[in-house]
Order: C-alpha cells, then structure tokens, then sequence
C-alpha cells in the first residue's frame, strides 16, 4: 500500500501509474484495455487522465460496474466517465456501456456478455472500495455477488445492491484479477482498517488482495 498526503498527490501518482500501464500495453500490442469503477472518488484521477498526452484512440475503456440505468441518469456510470475521461486529450477513447436494452435486465446481461469480451485480458483496472467492503458491484450478504466473485464461466453477472439503484451488472471477480495491472483506490481511516480486516470479515474486496497490483490510500478526503 502507498499512502499520500493529500489526494491531490495521490490521484497525481495513480493517473501516471495508469497512463504508463497504458503506453506499455500499446507499445507492445499496439492497443490497450481499461476498465474503471464509478463513483465520485476517482473523478479527479480521470479529469487529470483526460489530459494526459497518450495515444487514446488505441484504447478501449469499460465499466468495472453499472448501475441498470439509462446513460442519462445521474447514477450512471457510463455518464460519469464519459464527462470526466472522455474529455480533453482522450475524447477519442472509445467507451464501451455496460446497459444496451433498458427494459431488460436479464437480456441485456447476455448482450453485454457479447461486447465485453474485449476485456476477457485487460491491461489495467482500477478499482475503488465502499465502507461496506464491498468492490465492483460485489456486495456482502448478496448470493449473487457470493458467485459473480467466483464466477469462472462467464464474464459479467447482474447482482443486488444495498441502497438504490438495486440492480447492477457487474464484471465478475475473476474476469477483474486477470488485469494486467489491477490497482485500488481508498481514502479514509475507516476503509483502510476495513480493507485490513477483510479476510477475517468475509468481505468481497478480499479475494483481491493477492491479484492487486498496488493499493493508492490517502486518510484526506
């Protein structure tokens, strides 16, 4: 784990740890994959992303997860992204959404299975984690968040979440722990020490631990 002083100087570091995996990845294959979690924490790190001086038509972007919404609601993540990273610089990324049928939450599972098998071997992932341990849309006391987390057949599952928008789609664990670079971000005490005792917790952002590439934490909100 590294820690930083402020979250400036952490999202500093980990928007260059990501662009290097980045170039590493084009510089050798000519192409890469990201896949990036939502939520209001790593916005900073994908504003500064958006800046950055990188071949971005020569990669492909998903969703770590989703909330089953339209791309316009303020829960959607793919909106997120898509005014925080697909700015700048790297407005000529290509963003991949995880809700393709609106009005069907089983089928439109099975067509994102179909579009996200481009990230079957991702090259970098950043993941973030809830006060709760939980990581992806990879919940505790959920079953199915229980498989999606072992789930080796198929790449995405929909899962139930705690506080509304209770459906989700989410990639499953082991499709995440395949990333070439897998990164996570915390800040707080209080996820630290959850992020500490998550073994002996049973809590899904443990079976990462061993697949992290680093851990970024600051205690600054």
């Amino acid at each position: 784990m590294i820690s930083f002083d402020s979250k400036s100087a952490l999202e500093h570091a980990l928007a260059k740890a990501i662009s290097d995996a980045l170039m590493s990845s084009i510089q050798s294959k000519g192409e890469a994959t990201l896949l990036l979690s939502g939520g209001s924490t790593p916005s900073g790190v994908y504003a500064l992303l958006s800046q950055t001086e990188i071949p971005w038509k020569q990669i492909k972007v998903g969703l770590v997860d989703e909330r089953f919404v339209g791309p316009n609601s303020p829960y959607s993540n793919y909106k997120l992204i898509g005014e925080t990273l697909l700015q700048n610089k790297a407005k000529d990324a290509t963003l991949v959404p995880m809700v393709l049928n609106e009005l069907d939450y089983e089928q439109n599972l099975q067509k994102v299975e179909e579009t996200y098998r481009i990230f079957t071997d991702t090259d970098v992932c950043l993941l973030g984690m809830g006060p709760d341990g939980h990581t992806a849309s990879l919940f505790p006391n959920d079953t199915a968040s229980d498989q999606a987390n072992s789930e080796k057949i198929n790449l995405l599952s929909n899962t139930n979440a705690p506080a509304t928008p209770q459906k989700r789609i989410t990639c499953n664990g082991p499709l995440l722990r395949r990333s070439k670079h897998l990164f996570l971000m915390i800040t707080g005490d209080q996820k630290k020490e959850i992020f500490e005792k998550s073994d002996e917790l049973l809590l899904p952002i443990a079976a990462f631990k061993k697949s992290l590439t680093e851990t970024f934490y600051t205690n600054a909100s």
